[in-house]
């Protein structure tokens, strides 16, 4: 591995001490911290330290409570809501986690939708932590428009996330699917605008709803699928915001509430319930076998599957260290001297 790069734990150890000096409590910086570092391990800077910046600013411009604890208030045996306050996405998610599975281990299945939560970052990693603890899991996000909506020319919806999880063959990480409902994440828009490294055919509109390749210029990315991403994202809203009664593209569209938002669907199934959880994954095992021996088109080395190769470097990454080189980590090192943090180790 070429450049420096620094371990898991100094990494989460900064961030958490960055946050923590932004005013969040321990456990609120320990948990955004968390999910910054998983990201950067399996690779998906788009959700990693390149958020720090936007974070801070929205904690100083009130978007952000740093201090809010979630509300949760079960109105079912199997069902909840929570109101985030304004906090921290990852400390909201992080509760809705704990909650629905606390829930399913007593009711077999069970759904929490979050309110009010902020940026919800690598939802995956909640969907990962219900599958490693035996639930097939499915994790959706919603919030402000950055998206087009298929055919109009302006951001009007979320670029919605979904994280499709279950337990893994015996000894092997979970199954874990993690996508947006767009081309591209906006942080992967601003990763290739900062790389300078153009955009295919079909992935982004300029401000002006014109389409471009120019990452410089691209603003608003397209729905995947077109009308496909539009439907996901859209009804991601209903089944998020609007059903735990704080809406937030309604605002938007409207003009009445602009605010930054986000919201938040966790559903847990405990596998156990229907039937041994080692049996199912025997039957994973088997599927995945079954996929692995598929012949492959000419070309292709291997057949991975849903979050294998995050999986695989995230191993690689624990051990050797996290890239430390690019732009922004070198912005990191920047915040964390002027909040008076201490330097970090790099190798």
């Amino acid at each position: 591995m070429s450049g420096p790069v620094i371990g898991q734990a100094a990494l989460h150890d900064l961030l958490a001490s960055v946050f923590a000096r932004a005013g969040m409590p321990g456990g609120h910086a320990g948990a955004t911290a968390s999910m910054l570092v998983w990201a950067e391990l399996r690779g998906v800077g788009s959700h990693g330290v390149t958020r720090v910046p936007r974070y801070l600013e929205m904690i100083d411009s009130g978007e952000i409570n740093p201090t809010a604890e979630p509300v949760v208030d079960r109105v079912a045996p199997a069902l909840a809501r929570i109101d985030a306050g304004r906090g921290p996405g990852a400390v909201a998610l992080g509760v809705a986690v704990d909650t629905a599975g606390q829930m399913a281990r007593a009711c077999g299945a069970a759904s929490v939708v979050v309110a009010r939560a902020t940026h919800a970052g690598a939802i995956g990693m909640h969907a990962a932590a219900l599958a490693e603890r035996g639930f097939a899991a499915i994790v959706i996000a919603a919030g402000m428009p950055n998206m087009a909506y298929h055919g109009a020319a302006s951001a009007s919806l979320a670029t919605a996330p979904i994280a499709l999880a279950v337990p893994g063959p015996p000894g092997a990480p979970p199954l874990l699917l993690d996508m947006a409902s767009a081309t591209l994440a906006m942080g992967r828009l601003v990763q290739m605008r900062r790389a300078g490294e153009r955009l295919p055919e079909g992935w982004a509109l300029s401000r002006a709803g014109e389409p471009t390749t120019d990452p410089a210029e691209a603003a608003i990315p397209l729905p995947l699928g077109g009308a496909k991403g539009s439907g996901l994202s859209l009804l991601f809203e209903c089944l998020t915001g609007v059903l735990a009664g704080a809406p937030v593209l309604i605002g938007y569209l409207d003009g009445s509430d602009r605010r930054h938002g986000q919201t938040a669907l966790v559903h847990a199934i405990d596998i156990a319930v229907l039937r041994p959880l080692d049996a199912f994954r025997a039957d994973i095992a088997r599927l995945v076998g079954a996929i692995r021996a598929l012949p492959r088109q000419s070309g292709v080395a291997e057949l991975l599957l849903p979050g294998e190769r995050g999986a695989r470097m995230a191993t690689r990454r624990a051990q050797a260290g996290i890239p430390a080189g690019g732009a922004s980590f070198t912005e990191l090192w920047s915040i964390a001297a002027r909040l008076g943090v201490g330097a970090p180790t790099l190798s």
